[in-house]
């Protein structure tokens, strides 16, 4: 049962018809103008009526002076205006009959005792008019599905299944930002600011039984109701996994954390020891964070600890075997059926095991072959393949050093190899991603070079994704996370 009756509206916040802008203006950077701006600009599906006094229209659409001169329903209410005036428009949203606000504005519990006095306040009108509301202190929310981008950072990530809640609106934002960059799908986010009605927990209760939500990531500096919180996250993360980036780790993070949001971190070793009992994927980096997201997001469920290792060169196979053992992954030697049939493409001098060592062979059918000769195998749970997709970069860089020197190789043949490089990365992960369909086993790839692709790949009209880190441990790390919830959930 979800904690606040008023979260009943969520359902409605997140998927509105209709939203106005309280304090929208045409002010280059005033927060009524970057809020406005990023909805119109992301093409929201619904209609949008800037609120301000003093304008006749903005953005080209006709402003009004009240909130209650809109002429039809409004949902959802975007609050940017200074504090004092946010009683006065809260009235007007219950008049107007306004499901929820987001509230912008700061100037709350996150400042002194007053502000807490006035945060209360305001809490306690908008239960009373039936209103839930998102803040204060917020950065706002984004709606991929129904391209409602309204935050102050103009992030606009692909829709996805992959849910950011967060108690800092600007780290995560930078969060989601990151994630539309690697190509991560988003459901929803939500900056959750100083939580004056509704908590990260509200939330996660929404979440489970959101249908386009499929991996929930938190960012959190208080837990408050701890017990609950661990009670409602346990039983969430067995449907659905829960990712947990939690701030206030040492002193110097929690008094940060009270002056930024106005909450109290608790004690981090008993957190940790509570975030083990709950399954909780605790993560101590928002590199990882954003890791598991991917992984979790886009990757069939590893249901074992066993790889296999496809690498273009053996040195990385040694790291990456070193690192698996290192996490509690294991990595059995191959039958000779597959020695045999992999064999048949390479030299003689190959490694002939696990890892399968490929020699920075140049035959374009290898990889897959042995990619998929492990997949077969029932000892196999997972795959890890180092070096195919990335060496277009390497590609990319021969062809330039090319152009430099030797003026007799034509530019047209240049261009012809570097089109043919490209082709074949999207040919290898189509393939891949097919065969994770069939076997529904993971393949996580490393890439070794930084590319401008991003860490997932998608595939048209398939339900997985390529997933390419920059190095083994990035790989391993998130197999061995994938290892371990999937032993919490057996």
């Amino acid at each position: 049962m979800i904690v606040d009756n008023l979260a009943k509206n969520f359902g409605t916040i997140f998927n509105p018809e209709a939203v106005a802008v309280i304090g929208a203006s045409s002010t280059f950077g005033k927060w009524g103008q970057l809020i406005l701006s990023n909805i119109l600009a992301g093409n929201f599906e619904g209609k949008v009526f800037p609120v301000n006094p003093k304008e006749k229209s903005i953005c080209g659409l006709p402003a009004y002076k009240r909130l209650t001169d809109i002429p039809e329903p409004v949902d959802l209410a975007f609050i940017t205006t200074p504090a004092g005036t946010i009683p006065d428009i809260l009235e007007e949203c219950g008049e107007k009959g306004v499901k929820g606000v987001v509230l912008i504005t700061s100037g709350f519990s996150e400042t002194d005792e007053e502000g807490k006095r006035f945060e209360k306040h305001i809490t306690s009108m908008c239960r009373e008019k039936g209103l839930a509301l998102i803040g204060p202190n917020t950065m706002g929310i984004i709606c991929p599905y129904v391209k409602l981008f309204a935050t102050g950072s103009h992030t606009r990530p692909r829709e996805g299944s992959v849910a950011f809640v967060s108690q800092s609106g600007n780290l995560g934002l930078q969060l989601v930002h990151w994630a539309e960059e690697q190509g991560i799908g988003v459901s929803l986010f939500v900056g959750s600011g100083n939580e004056a009605m509704f908590s990260c927990t509200d939330y996660i209760e929404y979440l489970e039984h959101d249908p386009r939500t499929g991996i929930i990531v938190l960012y959190m500096e208080n837990m408050g109701g701890g017990k609950h919180f661990l009670d409602v996250v346990r039983k969430v993360h067995r449907k659905k996994p829960v990712i947990l980036l939690k701030g206030g780790r040492t002193e110097a993070g929690r008094t940060a954390a009270v002056s930024h949001t106005g909450s109290m971190g608790g004690n981090q070793a008993v957190f940790r020891a509570a975030c083990r009992q709950a399954g909780l994927l605790d993560v101590r980096f928002p590199t990882e964070l954003l890791d598991l997201s991917a992984g979790f997001s886009s990757l069939p469920l590893a249901r074992g600890n066993r790889v296999g290792i496809v690498t273009l060169g053996g040195g990385w196979g040694v790291v990456t075997a070193d690192e698996c053992n290192l996490r509690g992954l294991v990595i059995p030697d191959i039958p000779d059926s597959i020695v045999e049939t992999i064999g048949k493409y390479l030299p003689q001098f190959w490694s002939k095991g696990n890892p399968v060592d490929l020699v920075g062979t140049q035959d374009l059918e290898v990889p897959i072959v042995a990619v998929e000769e492990l997949l077969k195998w029932d000892g196999i749970d997972a795959v890890i393949s180092l070096g195919i997709v990335g060496r277009l970069e390497l590609v990319r860089s021969l062809i330039v050093s090319t152009r430099e020197v030797d003026a007799s190789i034509s530019s047209e043949f240049l261009d012809q190899m570097s089109a043919l490089s490209r082709e074949y990365e999207k040919g290898y992960i189509a393939k891949i991603v097919e065969l994770m369909e069939i076997y529904e086993k993971p393949v996580i790839g490393v890439s070794l070079a930084n590319t401008n692709e991003g860490t997932v790949r998608p595939v048209a009209g398939k339900k997985y994704s390529g997933v390419f880190y920059l190095t083994p441990e990035n790989a391993v790390n998130v197999l061995a996370r994938m290892v371990d919830y999937h032993r919490f959930v057996s």
